[in-house]
């Protein structure tokens, strides 16, 4: 599908208003990490969650918005007009998602950013107040495509650790496009799956190669000392010396209507580089699609900004589902300089002010993504 790029949009008298604005955002607090798959961080019942009430500045108003890049803040904005019909009925559709969604992100990926290859892992439909943990399966956390809903997330975070996006990458089967139902030519064509896979093959061999690991590693990241528990192979690679192809992992993140409740906001001063404090949640993923039967993960959870770096976040007033922010989780040439000129993630959140409670409730979805260069 082709993608276009539309004209830059100019501050409206609304956001204008909203430019300079303080809310609340929740943080992890004590020195040490959470258990195993500790849900209440999720669902927002743990008491080791603290509020902060912190700036936050409308990007529209801070810079144009073709000046923020992926390399330099860890998230870029997107163009693209809508491709598929917003109702609900079409994006609960499964087939509408991975015939018609998927696809137009690829696309607009390979356009925008210039990858090689992209690959759509899952994805997340947002369009209930808050989230609906009753059937919350820790080791498998994505809805279903189109079977359901969460709500919008409140605990500034980014989603993986380094090891844990390699833990990612490593965890799929040679039959991730059937199991996943992406596998027809309709969704990604035979050639794209081969040359997804053999760059993996390529990253894997030079991620091996670099952390020193000989044949014991599996390469999934399951075999070879501790590698299901965080502990040993991979995990324990600062990622220097890669020599492969670079690859990330994004969210790519859209809304279906205008945001006018409970936008995202991304974490935009207050913290250089990647050298933001934060605490990685211990997780154990099973059952899932494509993937080993069961792998350690780990997710970043964000510490509260102290008096001496406090923290602000940005956001895109009433952000238009035209405008499509691509969220960064893991870069391999950020930890092979090292030198903090490139970020490797992106930490972020949702956050909610009182003028907002009337609005009706946000409308998003989100696709998890590998792009390789």
């Amino acid at each position: 599908m082709t993608t276009t790029t539309a004209t830059e949009t100019k501050t409206t008298p609304a956001a204008a208003a909203k430019s300079q604005l303080e809310a609340v955002f929740n943080y992890y607090s004590p020195p040490t990490p959470p258990g195993l798959n500790d849900l209440s961080i999720l669902n927002g019942t743990s008491p080791d969650t603290v509020s902060r009430q912190v700036p936050v500045v409308d990007l529209r108003a801070t810079a144009p918005l073709s000046d923020f890049t992926h390399a330099t803040h860890g998230f870029q904005i997107l163009r693209q007009p809508l491709p598929i019909d917003a109702s609900h009925a079409s994006v609960h559709n499964p087939s509408t998602l991975t015939h018609q969604y998927y696809p137009s992100i690829i696309a607009l990926l390979k356009e925008q950013l210039g990858a090689r290859s992209a690959i759509v892992i899952n994805s997340t439909l947002r369009d209930v107040p808050a989230p609906g943990l009753a059937t919350f399966d820790p080791k498998n956390p994505r809805p279903t495509t189109g079977a359901g809903s969460l709500g919008p997330f409140f605990i500034a975070h980014s989603d993986y650790t380094p090891g844990a996006a390699r833990a990612h990458l490593r965890a799929m089967t040679p039959d991730w496009f059937a199991a996943t139902g992406t596998g027809d030519a309709g969704t990604t064509a035979p050639a794209d799956q081969e040359l997804f896979f053999r760059l993996r093959g390529e990253v894997i061999a030079a991620e091996d190669r670099a952390a020193g690991l000989g044949p014991e590693n599996d390469g999934n990241g399951n075999g070879g000392a501790g590698e299901t528990d965080g502990r040993g192979g991979h995990w324990d690679w600062d990622g220097k010396g890669y020599d492969g192809p670079r690859y990330a992992m994004f969210s790519v993140w859209r809304p279906w209507e205008t945001v006018r409740r409970d936008p995202l906001a991304v974490l935009v001063g207050g913290a250089e580089a990647d050298g933001f404090p934060y605490v990685p949640l211990p997780r154990l993923y099973g059952n899932r699609p494509g993937c080993v039967s069961e792998y350690y993960n780990e997710n970043v959870l964000v510490r509260p900004p102290t008096p001496e770096k406090g923290h602000v976040w940005g956001y895109l007033s009433e952000q238009r589902p035209d405008e499509v922010l691509a969220l960064k989780f893991y870069d391999s040439e950020a930890l092979r300089r090292g030198d903090g000129s490139i970020r490797a993630m992106c930490p972020h959140s949702a956050f909610h002010t009182e003028d907002m409670d009337d609005e009706p409730v946000r409308r998003s979805c989100e696709l998890r993504v590998w792009c390789i260069w």
